[in-house]
């Protein structure tokens, strides 16, 4: 299993489990590159007994049966003990376009700096950056931002939207700004 960690704060992101693919642009069906998403759903947590699926096979499950109020519905990425502990960052357009001017050379500098990292990741890192700021900028309005447990004003962020149609959001990922960490 690989787990992704921010490559400025080393908290964790996000973990190959949940099936990362690369971003595609709705509007013009290709690919972003420099971008990694990934759908989310809601799950329950907390309560005592856990249903394995098969109905009423081994009692239980009646319509008589009490609900369960010590279950929770989140989601399973950002809720912090059945995910990764996202909190939500209110942002303006201009603090966006801010945090991607700092976050965007400060992720190059450290990719540079990383001797595991090729040079020609390096600069695929670079050329997808313009790219990517562009079409997260277009897509502002539809966003939410997360940062880590931590709150690190430096790290990554994280940003979700709704595809249509969907009750649970997709979460996009800066791909040079995570380290893959094989546990």
């Amino acid at each position: 299993m690989l787990i992704y960690k921010c490559r400025v704060s080393g908290e964790e992101f996000i973990s190959d489990a949940y099936k990362l693919r690369p971003v595609v642009d709705p509007e013009t069906k290709e690919e972003i590159p420099g971008l990694l998403e990934c759908d989310s759903m809601k799950v329950l947590k907390g309560g005592g007994e856990i249903d394995v699926g098969a109905g009423n096979a081994f009692g239980g499950g009646g319509e008589d049966e009490a609900v369960d109020d010590t279950q929770e519905s989140v989601n399973n990425i950002i809720d912090d003990s059945v995910g990764f502990g996202y909190n939500e960052m209110p942002m303006g357009k201009k603090d966006f376009k801010d945090w991607l001017k700092e976050y965007v050379p400060k992720v190059w500098k450290l990719l540079k700096e990383d001797d595991k990292v090729e040079p020609a990741d390096v600069k695929a890192f670079k050329a997808a950056s313009g790219k990517f700021s562009v079409f997260l900028l277009k897509k502002f309005d539809d966003l939410q931002f997360y940062v880590g447990p931590s709150f690190s004003p430096d790290g990554a962020m994280v940003l979700s939207y709704y595809p249509e149609g969907s009750a649970t959001p997709c979460f996009i990922y800066i791909e040079g700004g995570l380290i893959a960490e094989k546990i």
